[in-house]
């Protein structure tokens, strides 16, 4: 019986983190896209002040709210708790700590003692502040619903909005930070409408019955957390607001896109912690909970030290190609950053010990020693050493805590944390770390070029066994039964072989694509299977966006769109059509007009298939 409830912890833990991955996966494809146009479209200064006014209103949430959706998830989702009284209290905290905000920040915005950082954003700063932290609320109460396809999908609209109005504002109106800030707030605002109608949240709602000692444990378990999250804030921004004062807002606006490629790690990590997060909760007082942390515990790391050497031997190439020209410098610190996200998502992990045996005291002194070290480290680093400063101390305060919370948490539940993995791998990143800050420095690159490779494959090899061992217990039985046909030796080889191909796409820029995607084209074309000729396109439309010349690409292009268009008439083979259409106008005339034309085919669309469209939402708001 045991065996079985720890095999399904497993599987829901898989299942749950696949859906918030498809959730989340739009959404941080999409901030990966829009660092081109936030690199291009910004000028380090503008990048400086936008990332600032992001970390103030990252600061304030936690106040306003009193970390309050820590509190929603983790008593919604025990059954010793009216999720009615949960979520009414919720709603209550959050707009009671806006009220408080609406009163103050005017004030101190007429009184100019913030001018420097809130840079006349006051206004826009608020209802940034106001409707993210509806939406953190909201989506948080759904979670503890469990109904995390719906938090899925409210994911991937959010995304959609967020793209809208960043085309909209930023590249349209050419609005700059107010249009950044204006798309956040608008795909925010979508969101909460959306949430509330599909889940029909209202029926969670009655002020007519307020538990007074609900409330009291609530804010005894959420207000310890304030000051850790702001703790926490503190070892991530103090970068920016120290970096902004000592250096100015261009070498912030540097620092800030050093963040880009390091964020890829934090992104994975993150599709795994909500689910994490839930699991955690769930299975606090389980008869296997011990077993179960080691395991999983086991299995993030594993995988957290695979995809930071990934990032490490790609972080040269990848930020020649993914950042703007005043923006190359960020590739000295990047590495550096890219290590110090291993200990930040370790420590996230022992973090959840503390919220599901609610000890958030305990998060609270541990975070303490983060904020402390970081801000020392930065105000003695960052006038000798420049720019160097804050990846150091990050990486030095990040480490310090998952030392004490490494020792800490182990006290509320004695799991193994496998020391003798974490130094024989921190030892192989770190020699990964040093070749890439010393590259700059070399004359002959290629010996660096092909020890990372080396590292990456030995890293792969230390780690996939185990990584394997426990992802055979979580993945569904079909799945795994190709992939034990195929055995480890083959998994590995193909992995290492689509790093080979990714390697020649780059020192071919991109020849090699365009080989392997034309005759496919034809070949498709002459035995008519329609799935060759999208994928020989969609392939082809890549590989000319990263790699092409423009004028033969259209070329190129045009006639790849053509093609299709003249043999297939169907419905779905039209929206295809029409979505590489978009790209090719998007190539020619530009954002604007690609955006343009993209409304005119949703209006036409919806008209069309109006009843369609209409019983898809009757579904989904009108449902009993």
């Amino acid at each position: 019986m045991s065996e079985k409830v720890n095999q399904s912890s497993y599987k829901k833990l898989f299942s749950n983190t696949i859906i918030f991955a498809i959730g989340s996966f739009s959404s941080k494809v999409l901030v990966l896209l829009l660092v081109k146009v936030y690199t291009t479209y910004l000028s380090p200064e503008e990048m400086g002040i936008n990332d600032v006014i992001t970390q103030i209103a990252n600061w304030l949430q936690p106040l306003v709210t009193l970390t309050v959706s820590e509190a929603i998830i983790r008593f919604g989702l025990d059954k010793a708790y009216n999720k009615i009284r949960v979520f009414t209290l919720g709603n209550i905290i959050c707009f009671a700590g806006l009220a408080v905000l609406g009163v103050i920040l005017p004030i101190v915005a007429i009184s100019g003692v913030a001018d420097k950082y809130l840079s006349g954003y006051s206004v826009l700063l608020y209802v940034y502040i106001f409707s993210s932290s509806l939406k953190l609320v909201y989506s948080t109460f759904v979670r503890a619903l469990e109904r995390v396809k719906l938090f899925a999908i409210n994911g991937i609209l959010t995304t959609f909005f967020t793209l809208a109005g960043t085309l909209l504002f930023m590249i349209g109106f050419k609005m700059g930070n107010t249009g950044y800030l204006l798309s956040i707030i608008v795909s925010d605002l979508i969101s909460v409408v959306f949430l509330t109608f599909t889940a029909k949240l209202w029926r969670y709602l009655d002020f007519k019955r307020i538990d007074r000692e609900l409330l009291h444990t609530m804010l005894q378990y959420s207000i310890p957390l304030i000051p850790a999250q702001i703790l926490w804030l503190i070892t991530n921004s103090s970068d920016s607001f120290m970096t902004t004062h000592y250096l100015g807002s261009e070498a912030n606006g540097i620092l800030s896109a050093s963040y880009k490629i390091p964020n890829l790690v934090a992104t994975v990590y993150l599709m795994f912690g909500q689910a994490w997060n839930m699991s955690a909760i769930l299975e606090n007082d389980s008869e296997d909970r011990d077993k179960f942390y080691t395991n999983v515990f086991n299995l993030n790391q594993c995988l957290l030290y695979i995809l930071a050497a990934g990032c490490l031997m790609i972080v040269q190439p990848l930020t020649s190609i993914w950042l703007g020209e005043s923006f190359q410098e960020s590739v000295r610190y990047s590495p550096i950053l890219i290590y110090s996200s291993i200990f930040s998502c370790f420590t996230t992990f022992l973090g959840s010990i503390y919220l599901a045996s609610k000890e958030t005291k305990r998060s609270m002194i541990t975070s303490l020693f983060s904020g402390i070290i970081n801000v020392g480290l930065n105000i003695i680093l960052i006038p000798r050493i420049g720019l160097y400063g804050p990846p150091i101390s990050t990486v030095a305060s990040y480490l310090a805590v998952f030392i004490i919370r490494g020792y800490d948490s182990r006290k509320l539940v004695p799991f193994d944390l496998k020391i003798k993995k974490i130094v024989i791998n921190n030892i192989i990143l770190a020699a990964m770390v040093v070749i890439n800050i010393t590259q700059p420095f070399v004359k002959s690159k290629a010996l660096s070029f092909a020890l990372l490779p080396v590292l990456f494959i030995v890293i792969t090899i230390i780690n996939f066994g185990s990584l394997w061992s426990i992802v055979k217990k979580m993945i569904p039985a079909r799945i795994l039964n190709i992939a034990e046909k195929m055995g480890t030796k083959r998994l590995i080889f193909l992995a290492a072989a689509a790093l080979v191909f990714i390697l020649m796409c780059y020192i071919t820029k991109g020849i090699i694509l365009f080989a392997i995607f034309i005759p496919v084209l034809v070949m498709g074309i002459f035995k008519g299977q329609k799935k060759l000729v999208y994928i020989s396109v969609i392939g082809i439309v890549i590989a000319d966006i990263l790699y092409g010349n423009f004028g033969t690409g259209m070329i190129m292009l045009a006639a790849c769109w053509l093609i299709p268009l003249g043999l297939y008439r169907k419905k779905r083979d039209l929206i295809v059509e029409i979505l590489i259409a978009d790209i090719i106008i998007y190539l020619l005339g530009g954002i604007y007009w690609a955006v343009f034309c993209l409304m005119i085919e949703m209006l036409v669309l919806i008209l069309v298939f109006r009843r369609s469209v209409w019983f898809l939402v009757e579904r989904l708001l009108f449902r009993k």
